[in-house]
């Protein structure tokens, strides 16, 4: 089901804790000749989503047609694969397809959702206050 066909319109994920801190973490499914569960660190100061090469390998994703890059971060650079094509899907509010790297220098138990096709298919507000995070789907 394409974000366009949910029925959902909004959802409201409290925020997760997440070595001793409280972040906007949400689970995801993405999807190629497997499905896998993800929990991602919504994070609007990422251009682009980052995950384990190990999500890419357990999915079957095929890295070979990707592109390597060198990704500049807090940390310094990191080399990574990118899928110009993924598929998540976000609980009820539907599914899309977002430009995943994947890399090794990534923790493995958590992903960053990062703006590119994310942010474009849903509305994000982050209520830090609450320590809440809404995910609304975005009228065509």
């Amino acid at each position: 089901m394409s974000a366009a066909q949910s029925g959902l319109r909004e959802k409201i994920y409290p925020y997760v804790s997440y070595r001793g801190k409280f972040y906007p973490i949400i689970p995801v499914v993405i999807e190629d000749k497997e499905k896998a569960i993800v929990h991602a660190l919504v994070d609007s100061g990422a251009t682009v989503s980052l995950f384990h090469i190990g999500i890419a390998e357990d999915i079957g994703i095929d890295l070979e047609d990707t592109e390597q890059v060198y990704l500049a971060g807090i940390g310094g650079y990191v080399k990574a694969y990118v899928k110009k094509q993924v598929k998540i899907s976000v609980d009820e509010l539907g599914s899309t397809t977002i430009p995943i790297a994947f890399t090794e220098y990534i923790a493995s138990d958590i992903a960053i959702l990062g703006r590119q096709g994310f942010f474009e298919t849903f509305e994000i507000t982050f209520r830090e206050w609450e320590r809440k995070l809404i995910i609304r789907l975005r009228n065509a």
